[in-house]
């Protein structure tokens, strides 16, 4: 007979991982809010990004964009953290891929940083952290204890 799962009995890798995942998705919701902010900026207002393909847009026009992915991305990691501390073994799977997906986003943050210079002093720390924070939460996830604490075979 198994004992039964009190918070207070979680193993310290179960407390990591759910820090670890809550520091990944402050930092995620932070790119997009620092995003959605520069679009405020009155100085950025009027700057023009080329798109790539010989469209152009302004900053000012990416705003409802940057504010809906803001919220998205809020109620997305949000959701998964609240399920990853209710011990949800499919919300560590949904944590492990958005953990995935921001390492990704993360490494091409940096190429583009280096790519221009390494100016860009946020988007070189904030991109860090990133993936600092992802490879947490990546190490963390396939720990033999927080496997079985996640799928309900042990303590």
């Amino acid at each position: 007979m198994s004992t039964p799962r009190t918070p207070e009995a979680k193993p310290p890798n179960v407390k990591n991982f759910t820090t670890a995942f809550l520091i990944l998705a402050l930092l995620m919701v932070a790119a997009q809010a620092i995003n959605f902010i520069v679009t405020l900026l009155p100085a950025a207002q009027d700057a023009i990004i080329d798109l790539g393909d010989g469209t152009t847009t302004t900053v000012a026009a990416l705003q409802n964009t940057y504010l809906t992915l803001l919220i998205i991305v809020l109620l997305v990691y949000g959701a998964t953290w609240f399920w990853v501390r209710r011990s949800k073994n499919w919300a560590r799977w949904v944590a492990i891929v958005l953990a995935v997906l921001a390492a990704l986003g993360a490494v091409q943050g940096l190429i583009g940083v280096f790519a221009t210079g390494a100016t860009d002093t946020v988007g070189l720390a904030l991109s860090l952290a990133q993936v600092i924070a992802a490879g947490w939460v990546l190490a963390l996830a396939f720990r033999q204890d927080l496997h079985a604490w996640f799928t309900g075979r042990g303590v």
